[in-house]
């Protein structure tokens, strides 16, 4: 089965490997390691082939028997190669879950891709979870020795640090004020209050 580049890209759900040439998503359990994903879409050999590649351990997962399974593995693999036509690609591999298609059918490709589509975005948004995810970010903190770990900002930190702030404005405007008053010799002056900078997001 014959694609043009964008179709394809495109049901893979990275549209943006035509310009980056690859790109991935990943993700770990910080306490539970054997629970990851890693999914990737990239270009090999100058763009000769084309590669989708999956592996995603999940636990609690409902399988196609309608049994829940403590940790489940799904696997995926496709391989494209290029054709006499610019910017089309012809798939000669595909398998998932371990079952494998040498010289997969149109409609096995459309579900394949479709699959692949809906297990790379889970995998992205747990990534984008995990980001910020502060608990993650205290657990690779307490394994380091007392030197290197570095201070987090609280809420609490972020907040006096902002009063403060505001403590400063208003006293420089009350110092201000009386001066602007004298040199413009009447009480019809406005005060225009400086931008305040945003406090600093957390790490």
């Amino acid at each position: 089965m014959i694609y043009g580049l964008n179709e394809i890209l495109t049901k893979l759900g990275a549209p943006e490997v035509k310009e980056r040439g690859e790109i991935s998503w990943h993700y770990f359990m910080p306490r539970q390691e054997h629970l990851a994903g890693h999914a990737v879409v990239r270009f090999e050999n100058d763009g000769e082939h084309l590669i989708a590649e999956l592996h995603h351990v999940r636990e609690n997962v409902v399988g196609d028997d309608d049994i829940e399974y403590v940790s489940k593995t799904e696997t995926f693999y496709l391989y494209a190669e290029r054709t006499a036509r610019p910017d089309y690609y012809r798939v000669t591999r595909l398998s998932f879950d371990g079952e494998e298609y040498p010289k997969p059918a149109k409609s096995v490709i459309e579900l394949g891709l479709s699959i692949f589509h809906a297990r790379a975005l889970d995998i992205s948004i747990r990534m984008v979870e995990q980001a910020f995810n502060k608990e993650d970010i205290l657990s690779v903190e307490s394994s380091l020795p007392v030197q290197q770990k570095r201070p987090l900002k609280t809420p609490a930190k972020t907040f006096a640090a902002q009063a403060r702030q505001e403590r400063a404005l208003r006293q420089g405007e009350k110092n201000f004020l009386p001066q602007a008053l004298a040199a413009q010799g009447g009480d019809n002056v406005i005060i225009f209050r400086p931008r305040r900078p945003y406090p600093a997001a957390n790490v």
